[in-house]
């Protein structure tokens, strides 16, 4: 081994010794930890210090703190940490999966849900191309290899991965409440402000069916979730919206003292045949991990 490598190990081995002092505030808590003695752990930092000619930190009683170069020389080992929990993280087996997955689901469900979870899955898999399709209508099974529906599929042909619920409340802009003012009430929404409405949402839920039958003034219907969103955002009316969906706008505000709350569950099925399939596993993961965040 060259003596710049071996030096550059015995460097690293200093730095981390001094960041682990820091992290426990204590010199013999972190060789602890760490399962050292703690006179080892202290001539690391020592000599960490001898070789930089300046003083890092101020022994206590009961503990260390850095002194003002300690805290400039830190920053340096914070960046050394970020880099070594990198390649501790870095995944080889990623740059393996490629090509395109079919992915089918409604509107609603592509905006609102769906592109919380696609940012992060594009960076971690750049080779793998998501195909999104968004229709009324779901296709023929072997038109996508993945689907995120408003129904329990049935027959053979799907895997169901997991269920979840959609939680949705009432919404309207802040420009809308300015202009029109917080309703007192729900028979006050039905009888004095404009709502925009899903033309589905009757058929899922009976209670919105029969507040829509008797509201006074419908401003504005829609079959497409994404337009609903973009109604309520400029202030045509009040509307019910996903909270996931809503909670990113922050034009919007929830009508929450108003207990007029729905929930839609929906489903993430493969096709069967591509369930084993490396990017639809990964794919997945990701969509799992972003309804676990949904709000409750």
């Amino acid at each position: 081994m060259g003596l710049k490598v071996k030096q550059g190990i015995l460097k690293v081995r200093q730095m981390l010794c001094l960041s682990e002092a820091v992290r426990y505030g204590s010199i013999s808590k972190a060789a602890e930890k760490n399962a050292m003695k703690q006179s080892n752990f202290s001539v690391q930092i020592k000599q960490l210090e001898e070789e930089s000619h300046e003083q890092l930190i101020i022994r206590l009683p009961h503990g260390i703190k850095l002194t003002e170069a300690g805290r400039e020389f830190y920053t340096l080992v914070c960046d050394l940490e970020n880099i070594l929990n990198k390649v501790s993280d870095l995944d080889l087996k990623v740059f393996h999966i490629s090509g395109a997955i079919r992915l089918w689901t409604s509107d609603g469900l592509g905006v609102g849900y769906l592109s919380d979870c696609l940012s992060d899955f594009y960076n971690k898999y750049p080779q793998v191309n998501v195909e999104i399709l968004c229709s009324l209508e779901m296709p023929k099974p072997d038109q996508f290899d993945m689907a995120i529906v408003y129904f329990e599929p049935t027959g053979s042909a799907f895997k169901i991965v997991d269920n979840y619920d959609l939680k949705f409340s009432l919404y309207a802009s802040r420009e809308y409440l300015c202009r029109f003012g917080y309703p007192k009430s729900l028979k006050d929404i039905q009888e004095n402000h404009r709502i925009c409405n899903r033309v589905n949402y009757a058929s899922v839920w009976p209670k919105w069916a029969e507040f829509i039958k008797t509201a006074k003034q419908v401003a504005a219907t829609t079959n497409s979730s994404a337009m609903l969103l973009q109604l309520i955002k400029n202030g045509i009316g009040i509307g019910l919206l996903p909270r996931g969906t809503a909670a990113k706008e922050t034009d919007l505000v929830c009508l929450s003292k108003f207990k007029l709350n729905f929930h839609h569950k929906f489903w993430i099925v493969v096709r069967k045949e591509v369930k084993d399939v490396d990017k639809i596993k990964a794919l997945v993961q990701f969509i799992e991990g972003a309804s676990q965040k949904l709000p409750s």
